[in-house]
């Protein structure tokens, strides 16, 4: 089937187009046309006042903590992990509550044009489930702690191109190094992706240094991960200048989480200096646990104007670079060579943003607009692989109602 998406503005090859139709034939994107007398061929929509994007991606969240949202707020990572989230985990966490709250997180995602997601959480084939359910692509962690015993279980997993799967020993604090540089051999000789958590707070690097009389950096570096190509590291805060180019030098995958690294007061990654030393950094919102949201729009605007701030620079990671981060950069440290941009041979997933409220007017440039104005209201339909997940502000592929009612019934057991 072929179809035709018209908008005032189409983000295309990284170029804004005005007044053009994005053309799509049955899931891949074909190419654009300005021709206002578009073929009968096409079976055509229109998004007035508006623009269309790319998809975002997330490139590092835990969806299913969307169940501890609010829970042991105001507090370090540690005291939080050790003392709240953890023995909830143990006490509450099974498939049917993986799978409800990671589609709770679904529906927060879409509704922010998200369309593609980097999970690490337990019960791996449930939320591959509930990224089904909720027409979403993303990565499925099989996650690493005390054991290799997972290994196993994503050999089993049939990947396909909306699913991939990651090997995630949880972080270097938390698991044996001899545990974590299996781990990083066997992700390697498979081909899957690595994922996990690097210098987020100073206790960790504290305890790294205690344990090994070495700096997580360095640590990791030995494990062979900073040679892998899909490898993705979340946070990376904690950081000395040859630290930081090491890892350029190495083109590291870096996913900055800074809404949750602020929250928990864990520090300021030096992303302007990761960026401009070689990593590729992608954005990721963590777990609605310490975010408290799964918004990628508000995270743009914080990580844009933070680090302006921060470096006493204006003219720091500009909307356009930020835009990059959440679509094509993590695109590329997933290994989702199809997706992130819109381009011709691309799947068609991507977002309308409309800018008809009140915070959107007037309009000079749609990438600032997105970035510094946008809130979640503002995006109206939603596309993945070519089929519509979210239309005029509804979500048309579960039933969102059911999904929240059976959050609320589950938090009360939480709740106490």
């Amino acid at each position: 089937m072929k179809r035709a998406f018209y908008a005032d503005y189409i983000y295309y090859n990284s170029k804004l187009h005005k007044n053009s139709w994005l053309l799509v034939e049955d899931n891949l994107i074909t190419g654009i046309s300005d021709n206002p007398l578009l073929s009968d061929e096409y079976n055509k929509q229109k998004f007035n006042n508006s623009c269309i994007f790319p998809g975002l991606i997330n490139s590092h969240t835990h969806l299913a903590m969307s169940a501890f949202r609010g829970f042991g707020d105001d507090l370090p990572l540690m005291t939080w992990l050790n003392n709240h989230i953890w023995p909830a985990e143990k006490k509450y966490v099974s498939p049917e509550f993986v799978y409800n709250y990671t589609l709770l997180s679904v529906a927060e995602c879409i509704r922010s044009g998200v369309t593609c997601v980097n999970d690490m959480y337990f019960y791996a084939n449930d939320v591959a489930n509930a990224l089904r359910d909720g027409g979403m692509r993303g990565v499925v962690a099989f996650g690493i702690m005390s054991s290799l015993d997972a290994l196993k279980m994503a050999d089993n997993f049939n990947q396909d191109d909306f699913l991939k799967v990651s090997i995630a020993p949880h972080s270097l604090y938390s698991v044996d190094i001899n545990i974590f540089k299996e781990s990083v051999k066997y992700a390697i000789s498979k081909n899957y992706i690595l994922h996990t958590h690097l210098a987020e707070t100073k206790s960790e690097t504290e305890q790294i240094l205690s344990k090994y009389n070495k700096r997580p950096i360095q640590l990791m570096n030995e494990t062979g991960a900073f040679d892998y190509s899909y490898s993705i590291f979340a946070h990376c805060v904690h950081l000395s200048h040859d630290e930081i180019s090491l890892m350029g030098s190495k083109k590291v995958n870096i996913s900055h989480c800074l809404e949750s690294n602020l929250k928990l007061a864990s520090g300021f990654a030096p992303i302007k200096q990761l960026i401009d030393a070689g990593c590729n950094v992608s954005i990721g919102t963590d777990g609605a646990a310490s975010n408290n949201d799964q918004s990628l729009i508000h995270e743009m605007s914080t990580v844009s104007k933070f680090h302006k701030a921060l470096n006493y620079d204006a003219e720091c990671l500009p909307a356009k670079c930020v835009l990059d981060m959440a679509t094509k950069n993590a695109a590329k440290s997933l290994n989702f060579d199809k997706i992130g941009e819109l381009k011709k041979g691309n799947f068609a997933d991507f977002f309308v943003l409309s800018f008809d409220s009140v915070n959107m007017t007037p309009l000079y440039n749609p990438i600032s607009q997105l970035v510094y104005s946008a809130n979640n209201n503002d995006v109206t339909d939603v596309y993945v692989n070519g089929r519509p997940i979210m239309s005029n502000r509804q979500i048309t592929i579960f039933n969102e109602e059911e999904i929240k009612n059976n959050a609320r019934k589950e938090a009360k057991k939480i709740k106490g």
